[in-house]
Order: structure tokens, then C-alpha cells, then sequence
């Protein structure tokens, strides 16, 4: 700290010998005319300087990487209240904005930066504070944004220098916010669940089609992945409005989308829905609005950054103005979820967009053409940018629902599932521990056949799950957690804990040793020739079975193997009576 301030009196005393007070808080992105990103400690830096130059900013970090970096967070509040109790007790809502959570997308943070100066500094839009606190985090990828190179997304223009996609772990945390892997996200998750702002925005690069917009945006607004309440608000009175301010500020926007056909936008545009192991789905799992925004990647990157600007300074006023509106969404939204009425109806866990249903709307792209080209012989397109052009285009944004489920009022998870009850730690769920073991009549779910995927992805390997859905009386040892569904986390904890949710716990591999067990029992099946009668002479009703078997079923007396086989399948079903069986079971209160 002390070395810090002493660097700031000197970087203030050369800034004013050398008559530059003007650009004395210039960002590096600035000063290089936009053509080159902040390194991770000069991007710290920076952020100290504001917060030691404005009581209004309070920077601090809530974790460390692998490599052993801080993750850095700037607190700005016009009241100096840098603490999620301090701010929960005013009428403020809470704006969270992360950058280069992909770090070769550093768009977020150097707009951040420069919206954060012009805000404590100069003054501007400093009246969004009046209800809005906002929290910044300039780099949540550290260790992946020091892997710096020009080597880094090449196809991308500008900066000249930037980190990699993934963590030094070689983690994708944009697919982790669900099962948690890299610690960055454990502490992401923490400071998520301390301060649970209204809005969550996530900054982001393309990798796709060519066309006329800066910045396309995605929000869960074309499902029920947001709850009623938030979805009305998010789709009546902020998309409406960022939509028609980007517009105002001479940027225009458009949903985010893939393109129907890679090859050919023309054929019409898909847009997606994005579970919540992405980072709007997880804030729309938690009731809150979590906005998308993906830069196009082949705009310049002064472009880019003056967009992403606009961006957060439209959805701050936004939040100013609607600040009352917003909180009392939320609050509705946690109370419909924590209740039993949220459980009278299925809850969708999955979706496909329609790949039929589709409605026409203009698409700002640009002329084009078609050659044979002379290095691969392949048809290449190469569009004509002072040809801008608007088309008719179809798009596909009507959800079908993949799969969806009756929630219990509670999930109980046996003690020995150890790593998943710590995520629900992680999670901030709410849960209560069984003081002694308790038989309980509970649905279940057996485990028929499991796919195992052939590679590994995001270092785990992925499970697709077949089961059959049964009551049954299940044990529970001492130390069971139970899960009441009666809290705002209702529809995270179906997330990680429903088999066929596509980022659910069993999908990543948390429950692989029940998925395919490896059982100890093995008897030769010969045995079978003095245990098969032992067992008919003790059960009668199995002797009976066994006659009228034989009677109906030819092939099954002719064949010694299947006889002594059936023997050893029914004793087996008492050796290992749970050895299908899904470690989570579902109470319904009847």
C-alpha cells in the first residue's frame, strides 16, 4: 500500500510539471489510440488510482488464481458503502459488470475503466449512483490474461496484444458457473451470492458472421428460464430501452444469434437459450437480470469499446430510473419461486429452438460476393463494406421445450456424496443435515444405461443418463442433507440435481461412480447348482416363479446358463439392492 501511494504522488506530480492534468487519468487503451490493452498490473493500478482519488471507490480483490494472482474488484458508491450489508440497507440496486472472463475479449475492461474515470473523475453520469451501486471486475480470467500475445485470436481486430480464452487450468469459466471447477469461480460464486445484483452484465467477443452491428446482446427473455415476474420487467422496460438508447448514441444492436447456416447467413438467423452454466443463465437461474454483450469481432476496437461504454452507461440509467421497479421484480420473483405454487406446474429444464417456426425482421449486413478462390479452391465470400445493405431475413426464436420436470418439495442427498454437497455450499444453498438415519418413502431414479462421452470436455467427461422413476423406501444414514425447494435458489437446485438438465451434476460426471458402479459381488455361476436350491427350499413364491417360468417359457428350460442365471439375478436384487440407484432422492409432502 505504502508503495502504491508513493506512486501515486509521483505519477500526479509528473502529470502536473508536465501540464497534462487533462489526460492525467487517460487510460493505457486511450493513450495508445486504442490499439493496445492494459496488462494485469497496470490495469490494477489504474483501478487504485481511481480509489484513491475519489471517495466514491473502493478497490479490493475476493480470491486468487492458480498462478497465484488476485482477482480484482472495483466498489463504486456515491455514500462509500463498499460491503453488501451496507448497501442492502439503502434503496440502492447493485450493477455487477465483468470483463475478460474470455481474456483475448478485453473489450469490458477497457471500457469499464474509462466509464468508471469519466464517473469518479470528471463527474459524468455521476447521477446513476444516486440508486445504483456498482461493482467491476476488470479481469476474471488473470492468469489466462497474462498468456499475452499477438498469436491470440488472430482473426480479431485489436488490440495488437492479448491473453487466451482459457484459465491457466485450461478452464473455460464461461461453462463453469454450474460445477464450479476452477477456484476462480468458487470465489466468483461467493462475491456472486454476497452482494446477488439485479443486474449481472458479462462482456464478450464473437467468433462468428460478418455484419453491420458493433454489439449484439443476449437476455433469457424467449423462455421461462427467468421467472415471470423479472422477465416482464427485463422484456417491457429494459430491452425496449437499451435498445432504443444504443440507438440514441449512434450504436445499433441486435440479439445475439448464430446464423442459421454457417455458410450462409441468408438462410436466416437461430437464437439460442443458454442454461445456466453460462453467465446469463445462471443469473436468470437466480431470479436476476443477467445481460450478454458479444462485440462483433471484426469491428475495430475503438468501435467496440465506445459501444460496450454505451452499454453500461444505458443499463446504470436505466437501473437509476427504475431502481424501485426492479427491486420490487426481484423481490416478487424470489417469493414465487421459493413457494409451493412455482411447484404446482413442470419447470422446464431444457430447450431446442424451432428450426420451423420462425418470424421476418430486418438485418443489417453488407453486400457481397462469391469466388472460387485461388488458394483452396473453395467458394469464399468476401463482403463489400461500403455496400451496406438491410435484408429480410427469417428468424428462429421460438423455444421447444426438451425436458422438463415436476419438482419435489425437497431433495435429500446421501453423506458419502461429498462433492456435490460442498457445491451446494458454493452455491449458497440452503439445506439441514439428518441428526439420525431415517428410512424414507422417496421418488428415485435407477440408472438404466449411461453414454459416456469419448473425450473429455472441460476436463471432465460428460455423462448422458437413462433411468426409470420409481417410490420406493430408501435409507438414509445420519448426516443426509435434505434440500427444502421452499428458497430463491429453488430452480438452481433443480439444475445441479435433475439427471436430464443439460448441466446438471450427474451430466458433468459428479455421480459416475453410481452411474456405473463398480460392484464387488461375484459369485462363480456355477454355485448357483447348490444355491439356487437352497433358495426355492426357503421361498416358496420363488419356486413358484421358477416352475412357472420353465412351464411358459421352453427355451428358458433348455438352457442351463439362463436357469442358473435367473438364480443369481434374484439373489443379487438383495445383495446389492441400491446399486443403481441415484444417491438423490425427491420427497413429496402429500
Amino acid at each position: 500500500m505504502k508503495r502504491f501511494n508513493l506512486f501515486l504522488i509521483f505519477y500526479l506530480l509528473a502529470v502536473v510539471m508536465n501540464g497534462q492534468s487533462e489526460d492525467a487519468f487517460a487510460t493505457y487503451c486511450e493513450q495508445t489510440d486504442f490499439k493496445k490493452t492494459p496488462r494485469y498490473a497496470e490495469t490494477i493500478d489504474f483501478c487504485r488510482l481511481l480509489a484513491a482519488t475519489s471517495p466514491m471507490a473502493h478497490f479490493t480483490t475476493f480470491g486468487k488464481s492458480p498462478q497465484g494472482r488476485d482477482l480484482p474488484l472495483l466498489i463504486v458508491d456515491k455514500d462509500g458503502f463498499f460491503t453488501p450489508e451496507s448497501v442492502r440497507n439503502t434503496n440502492k440496486v447493485v450493477m455487477l459488470v465483468e470483463a475478460c472472463i474470455h481474456a483475448g475479449e478485453p473489450d469490458g475492461k477497457d471500457a469499464g475503466l474509462m466509464f468508471l474515470r469519466d464517473l469518479l473523475i470528471y463527474q459524468k453520469h455521476v447521477e446513476i449512483l444516486d440508486h445504483v451501486t456498482i461493482l467491476f471486475i476488470p479481469i476474471f480470467n488473470v492468469d489466462g490474461h497474462e498468456n499475452f500475445s499477438h498469436l491470440n485470436r488472430i482473426n480479431q481486430n485489436g488490440p495488437d496484444e492479448l491473453g487466451a480464452r482459457i484459465t491457466a487450468q485450461n478452464i473455460n469459466l464461461n461453462r463453469d458457473f454450474l460445477k464450479a471447477d476452477a477456484p476462480e469461480m468458487q470465489y466468483w460464486l461467493h462475491l456472486y451470492h454476497q452482494w446477488l445484483p439485479e443486474l449481472f452484465m458479462d462482456v464478450h467477443v464473437t467468433d462468428g458472421a460478418d455484419f453491420q452491428y458493433v454489439s449484439t446482446y443476449g437476455i433469457e427473455l424467449m423462455n421461462q428460464n427467468m421467472e415471470a415476474h423479472i422477465r416482464k420487467w427485463t422484456q417491457e422496460v429494459l430491452e425496449p430501452q437499451i435498445i432504443q438508447k444504443m440507438a440514441e448514441a449512434n450504436h445499433l444492436i441486435f440479439p445475439y444469434f448464430e446464423p442459421f447456416n454457417w455458410n450462409n447467413v441468408d438462410t436466416g438467423i437461430l437464437c439460442q437459450s443458454y442454461p445456466p452454466q453460462y453467465s446469463n443463465g445462471y443469473a436468470a437461474a437466480m431470479n436476476r437480470v443477467g445481460v450478454l454483450v458479444e462485440n462483433h469481432i471484426y469491428k475495430p476496437y475503438e468501435q467496440r469499446v465506445k459501444a460496450t461504454y454505451e452499454m453500461i452507461r444505458i443499463c446504470g440509467e436505466i437501473l437509476n430510473k427504475e431502481y424501485k421497479e426492479i427491486k420490487q421484480a426481484v423481490s416478487l420473483s424470489d417469493q414465487t419461486i421459493a413457494s409451493s405454487a412455482f411447484r404446482a406446474e413442470p419447470m422446464p429444464l431444457s430447450y431446442q429452438t424451432s428450426r420451423t417456426d420462425s418470424v421476418m425482421v430486418d438485418f443489417l449486413g453488407w453486400g457481397k460476393k462469391t469466388i472460387k478462390s485461388d488458394l483452396s479452391g473453395a467458394d469464399w465470400t468476401i463482403y463489400d463494406y461500403n455496400n451496406p445493405i438491410s435484408s429480410r431475413l427469417g428468424m428462429y426464436a421460438t423455444p421447444v421445450v426438451q425436458h422438463s420436470v415436476q419438482l419435489p418439495d425437497a431433495y435429500i442427498i446421501k453423506p458419502e456424496c461429498m462433492e456435490a454437497i460442498a457445491l451446494l455450499d458454493r452455491h449458497h444453498i440452503t439445506y439441514r443435515r439428518l441428526e439420525e438415519g431415517q428410512t424414507m418413502l422417496v421418488e428415485t431414479y435407477r440408472f438404466t444405461k449411461v453414454q459416456f462421452a469419448q473425450r473429455q470436455y472441460e476436463g471432465r467427461i460428460t455423462v448422458t443418463p437413462d433411468f426409470l422413476t420409481q417410490t420406493e423406501r430408501v435409507f438414509y444414514p445420519a448426516g443426509s442433507v435434505i434440500v427444502s425447494m421452499n428458497q430463491l435458489r429453488a430452480r438452481l437446485v433443480a439444475h445441479l440435481l435433475e439427471p436430464k438438465a443439460p448441466g446438471s451434476l450427474v451430466y458433468w460426471g459428479f455421480f459416475n461412480p453410481w452411474c456405473q458402479p463398480a460392484s464387488e459381488f461375484y459369485i462363480n455361476l456355477g454355485y448357483m447348482e447348490v444355491k439356487g436350491r437352497e433358495m426355492m427350499d426357503n421361498d416358496p413364491l420363488l419356486r413358484k416363479l421358477f416352475e412357472e417360468k420353465k412351464a411358459g417359457d421352453p427355451d428358458f428350460a433348455d438352457n442351463p446358463q439362463a436357469i442358473l442365471q435367473f438364480f443369481m439375478t434374484e439373489l443379487r436384487k438383495n445383495v446389492e439392492p441400491e446399486i443403481n440407484l441415484y444417491p438423490v432422492g425427491r420427497i413429496v409432502y402429500r
